[in-house]
């Protein structure tokens, strides 16, 4: 006897509710045959397949059909959940699929097909190409997000049969992945369910003692929460209006959240009462009644109903001090909202198809569009799929935070933003001309993480320019990748040459040369979407690619032997000094250096004129300090090279230079020094300010752009002529733990 028959009662049961639930819904009858077709279709498609459990594979599809059609979704989304694997594990072509069910059904199950029949270099980079392939497709048509959910949320609740590294493997990119991506369309329905089921996997003890937890005192806490419901009823109908009350006790994954966050292991801190009412007016009168009937905790009120969360999801949020001093969350918000609340999209999605007015359609279609056109955007703007999996999981996936700009007008942004993102966020030409922000009306610095409801304002200058080392503190990735474009616009020359004298070094010249020469590095980088060989060295340059990084790729494509070139070694002081010592830096100066990686030392910042030191760094090549610096005092003479400027030219040249300013605090200060410095035609890097305690005395890092000594004098002097400035000096860094050995 088949699998198929020995499990054909179980089959045919599942056809029956899916059909039920369509008959509910009082589906048309050629919606349902066509349901009825496309089931066909998989059933034949996947014949005699079986799954790790055991089961037939046909089970699969209508499990993931059956928990989308609770959900109301439209029939191409349906057919699509139970045709969702066929164009990856059968032999059915995109060409039959459109012929037999449409183009709208085929290009609904390619979005959620994997990458499977191209070759890869690695497993991850297989992931990668996957991940990115998939928001490509969710950008093009948002109902895919809801077939992958529902294919993830079956997947996970029969994940017991499959090995114990591949429980952990999948638990653990449910938990990364897509359960934050079902928060971002506002499917808490998916959230939750995937959260939990990760949560068991990848913590089975500390899931199976808030289990044991919730069970312990069951009827006890029942029992609580029907004496809190039946008080809130009651005040409720005094005030004539209607509302529903209900209690529940937390998810698990949340209480275990929770219980790391407060310490607390009192389940009956986690409890949580919801109300429905009818319009939302009435949130908030009942909001009103909630807080005179127990006393409201301070600072645990939330308005997302006058702000809503970026997914559309709105609710009050208070929580009071209920009988027996227990700690009870309680949300208010009308049936509309706790629809779209626990169904986001997919209510979305009904609400639309039913021609139904709801507010908050307009705003989450407005906000849906916002997300599919960053998603695009994102593909242009990183084309390594590593990377742009990272950038999507901070970008969309990250909670965000709410600032205001002085006006009022409102910006959402990823929380860990700082003013650099904000900039960007709002411009481009905003962030590339940033120099400074003022946050709540109070000098901040770039490096400042933005809080809800800070009120931002910009301080911009016109001759200013990004700064390299923005990148090591902004959030975004999307900021990050506009900073590099600026890069590779206007400074890419000189990126280049770095990139190339590492990938010289990491290689060694002879094989680096070869490789040039044979088109090695054309084909590599070919082989990662870029157009040529600068764009390797560009990356290189800036940090993106590491030395290790490019002969791991190289490796993998087979242009490298293990046992030619192994692991990549620091080299030793020796052998970084072996060429300095040779004729090539026979007169030992600044100009001759540009054969080698070098970089000047940020810790004294010197500048032609000033005496200086080189001293060799394993992996940093050479980094040229002033004579005076306290850092380079105790160094072994051995890592010392005598360097001069003989040859600089200083009219092509720009040297980093950062002043500390004292000054009398007063309104439009910082933007009086800030036009002295851009009348001189410098530019700004990076202003941070700070104000002495219990004095009306500011101080001001400003890093600027200078050409040389003559023009860092005179700026010091045009600022201390200011008539509020009271001193200004050339910035001393504090001695580092390597400069102190």
């Amino acid at each position: 006897m088949s699998r198929l028959s020995e499990y054909k009662g179980e089959i045919n049961e599942l056809i029956n509710s899916l059909l039920a639930i369509l008959q509910a819904q009082e589906r048309s009858p050629e919606e349902v045959n066509r349901v009825k077709n496309a089931y066909e279709i998989a059933n034949s498609a996947h014949k005699e397949q079986i799954r790790k459990s055991g089961h037939p594979y046909i089970i699969h599809p209508l499990n993931v059909a059956i928990i989308l059609a609770n959900l109301s979704v439209d029939i191409p989304t349906l057919c699509a959940a139970l045709l969702h694997d066929v164009l990856e594990d059968t032999e059915v072509s995109s060409e039959e699929l459109i012929e037999m069910l449409g183009t709208e059904v085929c290009e609904l199950v390619k979005g959620v097909t994997k990458l499977s029949k191209f070759t890869f270099l690695s497993k991850r980079e297989e992931q990668a190409e996957n991940f990115r392939k998939f928001f490509l497709a969710i950008a093009q048509d948002v109902r895919v997000v809801l077939i992958k959910l529902a294919d993830r949320m079956h997947n996970m609740q029969t994940l017991e049969y499959l090995p114990e590294y591949k429980q952990q493997e999948t638990a653990k990119e449910t938990m990364e992945i897509f359960a934050p991506l079902a928060n971002r369309f506002g499917l808490n329905f998916f959230k939750w369910r995937l959260e939990d089921l990760s949560f068991k996997f990848l913590e089975p003890e500390s899931y199976e003692q808030i289990h044991s937890m919730v069970n312990e005192n069951r009827s006890y806490r029942e029992n609580y929460l029907n004496g809190l419901k039946e008080a809130l009823e009651e005040k409720i109908k005094e005030h004539q209006m209607l509302a529903e009350v209900t209690g529940r006790v937390k998810h698990f994954y949340s209480i275990h959240n929770k219980i790391k966050r407060i310490g607390s292991d009192d389940i009956f801190d986690l409890l949580a009462i919801r109300v429905i009412v009818e319009k939302e007016r009435h949130c908030y009168e009942v909001l009103g009644i909630v807080h005179d009937l127990f006393q409201p905790l301070p600072g645990r009120f939330k308005d997302y109903v006058a702000l809503p969360k970026s997914n559309m999801y709105q609710s009050l949020h208070t929580t009071v001090i209920g009988p027996e001093k227990r700690l009870v969350e309680i949300q208010i918000r009308t049936q509309d909202m706790h629809n779209i609340a626990e169904f986001g999209l997919a209510a979305h999605w009904k609400y639309k198809e039913l021609g139904k007015s709801v507010s908050a359609l307009s705003k989450y279609d407005a906000r849906l569009s916002s997300l599919k056109q960053k998603l695009i955007e994102m593909q242009d703007e990183i084309p390594d799929a590593d990377e742009y999996k990272k950038a999507i999981q901070i970008d969309i996936f990250t909670d965000e935070i709410f600032v205001f700009t002085p006006k009022g007008d409102l910006f959402c942004l990823p929380r860990g933003s700082t003013p650099i993102d904000f900039a960007y966020h709002v411009h481009s030409k905003v962030g590339d001309h940033c120099v400074g922000a003022k946050i709540n009306e109070r000098i901040g610095t770039l490096q400042n993480k933005l809080k809800n409801g800070d009120i931002l304002e910009i301080i911009t200058n016109k001759n200013s320019h990004p700064s390299m080392d923005w990148l090591g503190f902004v959030q975004s990735s999307s900021t990050r990748s506009k900073i590099k474009q600026w890069f590779k616009k206007n400074r890419s020359d000189e990126y280049i040459k770095y990139g190339q004298s590492i990938a010289s070094e990491s290689l060694t010249k002879s094989t680096y040369e070869e490789f040039l020469k044979t088109g090695v590095l054309r084909k590599l980088s070919e082989q990662m979407g870029l157009n040529s060989e600068n764009e390797i060295f560009f990356r290189i340059g800036t940090g993106e690619i590491s030395g290790k990084q490019l002969i791991g790729r190289l490796k993998n494509l087979g242009y490298l032997q293990k046992e030619v070139i192994e692991e990549e070694k620091e080299s030793t002081i020796e052998e970084i000094q072996k060429p300095i010592r040779t004729k090539k830096f026979a007169k030992g100066s600044v100009a001759e250096l540009k054969s080698f990686v070098h970089t000047f030392a940020k810790c004294c910042q010197p500048i032609p004129k000033e005496d200086i030191k080189g001293v060799i760094s394993v992996g940093r090549g050479i980094v040229i300090h002033r004579t005076d610096c306290l850092n380079i005092q105790n160094l072994d003479n051995k890592r010392l090279i005598d360097i001069s400027w003989d040859g600089t030219d200083e009219s092509t040249q720009k040297f980093a230079v950062t002043l500390d300013i004292e000054f009398i605090d007063r309104i439009g200060i910082t933007r009086d020094i800030l036009d002295k410095i851009a009348n001189e035609k410098i530019n700004v890097l990076d202003v941070r300010g700070s104000r002495k305690t219990n004095k009306q005395i500011a101080l001001l890092k400003i890093s600027v752009e200078i050409s040389g000594y003559e023009c860092m004098h005179k700026l010091i002097k045009t600022i201390s002529d200011m008539s509020d400035v009271i001193h200004v000096q050339r910035y001393s860094a504090p001695i580092s733990k390597r400069g102190k050995k």
